[in-house]
């Protein structure tokens, strides 16, 4: 991790972030809830706004220099607010997905440990949530060791053609 940098990114990261986002949907279509099929074809305008979400909410990147040619995006995870009175106290991470040729750095973690550092410091923020699909033991350790707790399983979260996934929901108290 030590060749590697995370940080914020904004509606000028856009056309770094957009490659790496159809590739994890293309790649592992069964651990996100958007699809490829659907994502490739949004508006410009529409994929942007995921950049800069309201109410606290954002997007981390992973750069790296995998290759001595200068720093590329290679991981990204998002973070969702809720933006009403009643559910402002919670937020959901979406999105986790590391390039494959940057697997094995703890990537991930770092990551998620950038996003938890960030979410501690929203006024009002008490809960983090997500989903991971069952049987993807890695991510589910990685969870797990970070605090994060099961409270149910979603049957038949996701459906591509003829398959389901069940979906694992995990929470965090950012109030501990």
């Amino acid at each position: 991790m030590a060749d590697c940098t995370i940080r914020k990114l904004g509606q000028e990261d856009f056309d770094l972030y957009w490659p790496v986002r159809l590739l994890a949907l293309q790649e592992s279509p069964e651990a996100f809830g958007a699809s490829y099929e659907e994502s490739k074809i949004m508006p410009r305008e529409e994929a942007a706004r995921r950049l800069s979400p309201a109410d606290g909410g954002f997007v981390l990147g992973a750069f790296c220099d995998l290759d001595g040619s200068g720093e590329q995006l290679v991981g990204t995870l998002g973070l969702l607010r809720g933006s009403g009175l009643k559910v402002r106290h919670k937020a959901m991470i979406w999105g986790v997905y590391v390039v494959p040729a940057a697997r094995g750095r703890s990537l991930s973690r770092a990551l998620m440990l950038a996003a938890l550092e960030r979410c501690r410091s929203i006024d009002g923020l008490e809960e983090l949530n997500l989903t991971v699909v069952v049987g993807n033991r890695p991510a589910r350790r990685l969870y797990l060791s970070l605090g994060f707790e099961t409270y149910g399983v979603e049957k038949r979260a996701l459906k591509i053609a003829d398959t389901y996934f069940d979906e694992e929901l995990m929470t965090l108290s950012l109030l501990a």
